[in-house]
């Protein structure tokens, strides 16, 4: 009768572990309206573009997933909150900046390698997103019916200004590159996308920029 009681209370503690395992898990999702994502937090994301495995995956007011297939990067100018939910491998030879970083909860130590946490990596796309939409672009009036740069550069807008500048980096909002001014992709960056920059690329990868391939290999 006590082996009984024993496997029984055993089998209800098992099933309850998965249940809380299945309720808390965050992860895809699905009942008849579609596709869904549940957060950390036990809530549905929403209006937002959620990060899974290196795709990005749009979910309308409704919480269903509109690009079931993913996207390569979010779209910046829909207007909806992007959430990351990778860890972003950080490296910098600034050992305050580091130890700031350690100390702030921004970045963590896995086994010995540094990383940006998702929840540091969610604030910071989307203040450089906001900055970035915020600030205004001085467009010249040849470029008025130029198409938008589709994150891509695969257009040219031969913006001579945009590689005289005198920071030591040229930023692309859109892709998230660091180039050098003199970089043959500057003049390739729509003027709303464009920033320069006197951080050291270390500082500007843990913003999550990476280098260039053509001028920063």
């Amino acid at each position: 009768m006590k082996k009984k009681l024993f496997k029984s209370a055993l089998l209800t503690l098992l099933f309850s572990l998965l249940f809380s395992l299945n309720v808390f898990a965050a992860g895809f999702t699905q009942d008849d309206a579609g596709i869904h994502y549940l957060k950390d937090d036990g809530t549905y994301a929403v209006s937002s573009w959620v990060e899974v495995s290196g795709l990005w995956f749009l979910f309308d007011a409704n919480g269903v997933c509109i690009n079931p297939t993913g996207a390569p990067a979010p779209d910046d100018t829909d207007g909806c909150y992007q959430i990351v939910t990778s860890y972003t491998p950080f490296v910098t030879d600034d050992t305050a900046l580091l130890d700031q970083c350690l100390t702030n909860g921004t970045v963590v130590n896995m086994e010995g390698q540094y990383f940006v946490t998702p929840q540091a990596s969610t604030v910071m796309r989307n203040a450089n997103r906001t900055a970035a939409q915020t600030s205004p672009a001085v467009i010249s009036p040849e470029q008025t019916n130029t198409p938008a740069d589709n994150g891509d550069n695969f257009n040219t807008y031969n913006n001579a200004e945009q590689q005289e500048t005198t920071q030591q980096y040229v930023l692309n909002t859109s892709t998230h590159k660091i180039h050098l001014p003199s970089c043959r992709d500057v003049k390739k960056i729509a003027p709303q996308n464009y920033e320069t920059s006197n951080q050291s690329i270390e500082s500007l990868i843990s913003q999550e920029y990476s280098r260039c391939g053509h001028c920063l290999r």
